[in-house]
């Protein structure tokens, strides 16, 4: 689902929530509790998309030159080493 999708989502359950004892006037307190529950995790998974989006953007924006595996590998191997050196 789209970011938009969510948000529409969410607007739409907190309407229902607020119309809820107009529309059901025998309904429970509870019914509207949940909708307003779902409404918060519709905006909730919004955000969160758009973190991700917003975290894959900038991972695509940086110029950095790229490690390859190998190079990791040696990288984290020689810290390892240094470290596990320095605590005897």
């Amino acid at each position: 689902m789209s970011t938009t999708t969510h948000y529409e989502n969410a607007n739409f359950l907190r309407e229902l929530a607020e119309s809820l004892p107009r529309i059901w006037p025998n309904g429970t307190p509870a019914r509207t509790e949940l909708l307003q529950r779902l409404a918060d995790e519709e905006l909730a998974q919004a955000q969160h998309s758009e973190w991700i989006r917003a975290k894959v953007a900038a991972a695509r924006a940086d110029t950095r030159p790229t490690l390859t595996t190998d190079e990791v590998r040696a990288s984290l191997k020689a810290r390892y080493e240094r470290l596990r050196d320095a605590s005897r």
